[in-house]
């Protein structure tokens, strides 16, 4: 696992359809999961350097030494003075006092992120349509791969909401092994930054898809050849 300083550092006939579906059967098939914080905790508090299992993920809390977060269904914002999303009625990671997060698959594997769901926590305050940044960041074994800024909405109507965003051409076609992710609230002439325990983000339903889900390119251009005879097998027959 890459982590800690991360954020500082910134185929019927031959080659007809039986070959087709022959390449079809060796072309690996997509794994996905879904990082959704349901699993038990001990406690619903995250210390920075907490490092939890989730499933399949590890999710590590990150930021000064203390409290920078919890995984549960709202607690951060109770008696705290917070508003925290109103229409999720699960679990979710909710990074506070500027806090950030680390996940990843436990197993070391690579992935890429297909969506999320995310939302600002806010407070008594004032917010502008955007109330905040949410960073995301994405390493490899070495190193930096990509980073992505999604706009958090401010309240309506009152309440703050999660919303999901598409991530499927984050980092390229490359994939990761650990992902960053933090927050910049932002004011409303739009100067948006993380120090004075504003930026606050919560997170869900995080999709990944493995590395066993890109075919290899041996598979590929086996399938490839597959459909080339099948188009060849077609004409034959046409003729």
């Amino acid at each position: 696992m890459i982590r800690k300083s991360l954020f500082a550092a910134n185929f019927a006939k031959l080659f007809g359809t039986a070959t087709v579906a022959a390449a079809m059967c060796m072309a690996p098939s997509a794994h996905a999961g879904v990082l959704d914080f349901e699993t038990p905790v001990d406690a619903p508090f995250v210390f920075a350097g907490d490092v939890l299992s989730m499933g399949n993920y590890y999710v590590e809390g990150a930021g000064t030494a203390g409290f920078v977060g919890t995984i549960s269904n709202n607690d951060a914002c109770s008696g705290g003075g917070l508003q925290c999303p109103a229409n999720n009625n699960g679990s979710y990671y909710a990074a506070l006092d500027d806090g950030y997060m680390f996940f990843g698959l436990r197993n070391g594997g690579a992935f890429s992120i297909a969506s999320l769901d995310a939302s600002f926590i806010g407070a008594a305050a004032t917010y502008p349509s955007v109330a905040a940044l949410l960073y995301i960041a994405g390493y490899n074994a070495a190193g930096f791969v990509d980073e992505i800024y999604l706009s958090l909405a401010g309240p309506t109507a009152g309440n703050f909401n999660f919303a999901t965003y598409d991530l499927t051409g984050f980092g390229g076609g490359n994939l990761f092994t650990d992902v960053l992710i933090a927050s910049f609230a932002c004011d409303a002439s739009g100067n948006c930054d993380r120090t004075m325990n504003q930026a606050r983000f919560a997170l869900d339903n995080v999709v990944t898809v493995d590395a066993a889900a890109v075919p290899e390119p041996g598979t590929l251009a086996l399938l490839g050849l597959g459909l080339a005879g099948l188009a060849g097998f077609k004409r034959r027959r046409a003729a």
